[in-house]
């Protein structure tokens, strides 16, 4: 039994002593007075209950371990104690910290931290999952919340840029080749999405700029980073049940982008054309790296492309036309839905670029072909597609005509991937001056499902000047050069290293044993404001907060003050003291005759 518990008891059994003794006082009165007594029963429980206050103070919850950090973007007009970061402005009272374990160091016992501003960086995330975090993230401003450029390019083809905006939606996106030149330009769809091509040129480290527009005014411009380089000659296995238009300019622009081709057409009554023939076999499948085949020679040679693809060969499927029920079925059987109609239908294909963007996809011109001669037609040609859709739980959307319509997806299966193309006559492409749109499909499907070849390793980490990044793949020491030529070395741990960028610009990561260095990009502090603080609040909202069980979130229990209890046990004794030897509220004795 606690000492609170023995008090609690004495002064009950007290108050009912002193209530009885008042009871039999008032019974032997000889005047006595029924509201006297009651105001005397009623104090007495009073200074009982407030004496034990007095000595037992009731506990009360106090926030003082949680503290408070200021972060970018905090207010100038916060106030009270916090502790600032060095990304944290200057507003005057606070405790300057270099970062949050730091912070935690210099208050033992912390259990839960007040986040102002956009939201820590990724320096101190580790030092925030040691504690429960309170963070209400701030909306974002309008500007560029994110990129995502390709990680690795080659030379002479397209590439797509997708994005979204903040707080900006319809607005306009526009792409900068390196020489200033508009290669692209697009409207953000109403959640701020979009998604922007260009063409890289020749092998290196290149920059293209992506600049926002609301109307006239430029909100924001930032630099987009690309890197070009040369990879292993693709090997390309094409199969056709005859030869056809399709096939004919398939190879030839598979030649031109430098794919090893080889292709197998049969032309009946046992026939083949093309390049050598080749046994259609295990090994021989191992030997490529991707494979278009189209449906009737899948048909033929479905059990051996299947194990194949299952061990790393890419499957690219295309109809040469209307397909039956069997090969539907077996399309299906992949993941592929095959919703629709059947049959052939147009394809809506999208309107040709103006010129001034069409002249800069092209590039220079040559003597052979201006630039002029290669811009396509205004007429746009009639290609038709399978009147089914490729899309199904498992099946992922690789490619869609302008009427949002999915003309391919691709699946994976085993150590390969499989896709389906539901166009017909992609050639007439071709003709038209649209080569551009033709190779950028077929580019986009090969690139997606090909074996993957082995080459450079690139860094999609984007990075700012003054913060660490973490670098990892690294099993050995590394060094990084900088834009000045400074060196820096790499201490990893656990296969990662940090690495504290201190100017942008591009940098060069050289590791123990590798000829070829990895180039990869930083960016200005004050560049793409939008996109960190983006970063900075999706990796807040992932930390622990504070739970309802937590010492933090239920606060830290402790006595509260006995002096106002003591106050009213004083006042409520002496008004006790007072009405018992006060003549207030008694009658008055009867006087004796004389």
């Amino acid at each position: 039994m606690t000492a609170a518990w023995i008090t609690a008891i004495l002064l009950s059994a007290a108050i009912i002593v002193a209530s009885v003794r008042l009871i039999l006082w008032h019974r032997s009165a000889s005047a006595p007075s029924p509201r006297r007594l009651i105001a005397l029963l009623l104090l007495q429980p009073v200074c009982g209950i407030l004496l034990f206050l007095m000595l037992f103070p009731p506990a009360t919850t106090t926030s003082s371990d949680a503290l408070r950090i200021a972060t970018r973007g905090t207010s100038h007009l916060a106030a009270g104690p916090m502790v600032l970061l060095p990304e944290a402005p200057d507003i005057g009272a606070g405790e300057h910290v270099p970062d949050l374990a730091t912070a935690l160091r210099r208050h033992p016992g912390t259990s839960e931290i007040i986040v102002l501003g956009d939201g820590l960086p990724p320096r101190d995330m580790d030092a925030a999952k040691r504690v429960a975090v309170r963070f209400e993230p701030r909306p974002l401003r309008q500007g560029i919340s994110h990129v995502a450029p390709p990680p690795l390019v080659a030379p002479g083809s397209s590439f797509s840029l997708v994005g979204q905006l903040s707080a900006l939606p319809r607005a306009t996106v526009e792409l900068l080749d390196p020489a200033g030149q508009v290669t692209d330009s697009v409207q953000a769809d109403a959640d701020g999405h979009f998604t922007l091509t260009g063409t890289a040129r020749a092998v290196g480290a290149v920059l293209f700029t992506l600049r926002l527009r609301d109307g006239r005014r430029t909100v924001e411009q930032a630099s987009v980073p690309l890197l070009v380089a040369d990879s292993p000659v693709p090997r390309l296995l094409i199969l056709s049940a005859a030869p056809n238009a399709e096939v004919k300019y398939l190879r030839r622009w598979a030649a031109d982008g430098g794919f090893a081709v080889t292709t197998q057409m049969s032309a009946g009554g046992g026939i083949a054309l093309g390049d050598a023939p080749i046994a259609m076999d295990g090994a021989t499948l191992r030997r490529f790296d991707a494979a278009i085949v189209d449906d009737r020679s899948w048909a033929a040679r479905r059990g051996v492309l299947m194990d194949a693809a299952r061990n790393g060969l890419g499957l690219i499927l295309h109809p040469s036309g209307p397909i039956d029920a069997t090969t539907r079925g077996q399309w299906q059987a992949l993941g592929f839905g095959l919703t629709g109609k059947g049959g052939l239908i147009p394809l809506a294909l999208p309107k040709p670029l103006a010129p001034t963007i069409a002249r800069t996809r092209q590039g220079i011109g040559s003597d052979d072909r201006p630039a002029d001669i290669a811009l396509p037609d205004e007429m746009l040609p009639e290609i038709s597609r399978l009147g089914l859709t490729p899309e199904g739980e498992s099946a992922v959307p690789l490619l869609r005509d302008a009427g949002g319509v999915t003309l391919a997806a691709w699946r994976a299966v085993g150590s390969g991937r499989v896709a389906l193309f539901t166009g017909i006559d992609s050639y007439a492409l071709t003709l038209t001056g649209h080569r551009g749109l033709h190779g950028d499909w077929w580019s986009a499907m090969l690139a997606t499902v090909a074996r993957p070849a082995p080459g450079m390793t690139p860094i999609t980490t984007p990075g700012w000047a003054g913060e660490r990044m973490i670098l990892c793949g690294l099993t050995a020491p590394a060094e990084v050069e900088g834009p000045d030529g400074q060196m820096a070395n790499l201490l990893p741990a656990a296969g990662c290293a940090a690495f504290w960028p201190e100017k942008a610009g591009w940098h060069q990561l050289r590791r123990a044993g590798d000829d070829q260095a990895t180039p990869f990009y930083i960016q200005p502090a004050n560049a793409l404001p939008v996109m960190r603080a983006a970063r900075d609040r999706d990796a807040m909202l992932m930390l622990r907060p504070p739970a309802s069980g937590d010492k933090a979130a239920t606060g830290k229990s402790v006595p509260g003050s006995p002096w106002p209890f003591a106050l009213g046990w004083l006042l409520a004794s002496a008004l006790l003291w007072w009405l018992e030897r006060a003549r207030v509220g008694r009658a008055a004795a009867p006087q004796s005759a004389r």
